[in-house]
């Protein structure tokens, strides 16, 4: 009964917010041009900022605005309202708004980010803020923790010049303040350090990137040989973040990210493990839907996505 009362109570605050942001969102997907598109999307920034401003606005769900990605956090530290706008030259134009509980002031606070991109230099190696946001479209929150921060591992579509496309691993740590920050040096692969994961590919082309239970191999020394053989091979179910090795349609072409492509049942991944995300490769991801078998328990994602990008 109580929670039927505190529904109707927030519906009746924020029902016209949510009406009328339904309505823009449909204009923003759907609008005949880019002024069109990029009055509503203006219109629908500051009245949803004016919605997220309003005492206990996180514990409205705004359900039906299913034209953008609504994504919350496994611990409801923090949640995400992401959109883009699809432009006649065939670019995209990235929105998002964070909305993050702030432990000192026992409150949420409201982070608008705005999007840098085509200014940020060798994004892989930089650490951003709000003002200087790298813009995607979020679809998967993966939490995991060393020591006592949580990094908020980041999944994301990005549109690029639409002759190629991105998608990306991105970290979001919250520093003294409760100020969010976008990159963080745990990836490892080979000597590389990156703080995120980009990855770059032909827009014809469709690339997996998902977090799943899947399987690796990793050779073993025997301590004692058996029968001449000094290692054997070991199977290793866990969670991972799984993506498609990408390759150029031909030789003549590498370094040209338009023209790659995923490479046919060729899988490498991202495992998390002493507290880094570690480059693993060839994994056999033709098995089923695993049971949980994991070295470190993952949270399952309450999360919303509504809108996919293509």
């Amino acid at each position: 009964m109580g929670s039927s009362v505190s529904y109707s109570q927030d519906r009746e605050i924020f029902g016209e917010y949510e009406d009328s942001l339904k309505i823009l969102g449909q204009i923003m997907k759907t609008g005949a041009n880019d002024r069109i598109k990029f009055e509503a999307s203006a219109r629908f920034a500051d009245l949803l900022e004016d919605a997220l401003s309003i005492k206990n606005s996180f514990n409205y769900p705004f359900d039906s605005v299913n034209t953008i990605a609504r994504l919350i956090s496994p611990d409801k530290r923090f949640r995400l309202f992401n959109w883009v706008i699809a432009k006649e030259n065939g670019s995209f134009d990235y929105n998002c708004f964070l909305q993050s509980f702030n432990d000192k002031k026992n409150k949420y606070e409201l982070f608008k980010l705005n999007d840098k991109s085509s200014d940020i230099i060798i994004p892989e190696n930089q650490t951003l803020d709000p003002e200087n946001w790298y813009g995607a479209l979020y679809y998967k929150i993966i939490p995991v923790k060393n020591e006592d921060i949580t990094y908020y591992t980041l999944l994301g579509w990005n549109g690029n010049n639409g002759i190629s496309f991105k998608k990306m691993i991105d970290v979001l740590t919250f520093r003294s303040g409760n100020r969010p920050f976008f990159g963080a040096a745990i990836f490892r692969k080979g000597k590389e350090k990156p703080k995120r994961i980009i990855f770059e590919y032909s827009a014809k082309a469709i690339m997996t990137l998902k977090y799943e239970n899947q399987q690796y191999q990793i050779k073993k020394r025997l301590k004692k040989p058996q029968k001449g053989k000094r290692f054997e091979v070991e199977n290793i179910k866990t969670e991972m973040i799984l993506f498609d090795r990408l390759v150029p349609l031909n030789q003549s072409l590498e370094n040209q990210k338009q023209f790659y492509v995923p490479e046919t049942n060729i899988f490498d991944a991202f495992i998390f493990d002493k507290g880094k995300w570690n480059f693993i490769e060839d994994i056999d991801a033709r098995n089923p839907k695993l049971q949980e078998i994991i070295r470190q328990p993952a949270e399952k994602t309450p999360q919303i996505q509504l809108y996919s990008p293509k």
